[in-house]
């Protein structure tokens, strides 16, 4: 069995979480997803799966 006394705490505080929003990295992946998109659309066999309250058919 592990000693779990000697462990590090772990804080899982939802208000510590660093935003990524503004990251440099996320927003060209993000840009480059949409002009993606845009370009190709959307690939039919995952919206036949998708329900019909999707916000992906409107």
């Amino acid at each position: 069995m592990k000693n779990l006394e000697n462990k590090k705490a772990v804080r899982n505080n939802p208000n510590e979480v660093r935003d990524y929003g503004n990251d440099p990295y996320f927003i060209k992946k993000a840009n480059k997803s949409k002009v993606f998109l845009e370009k190709n659309g959307f690939p039919k066999e995952l919206l036949s799966k998708t329900n019909n309250n999707s916000r992906l058919l409107k």
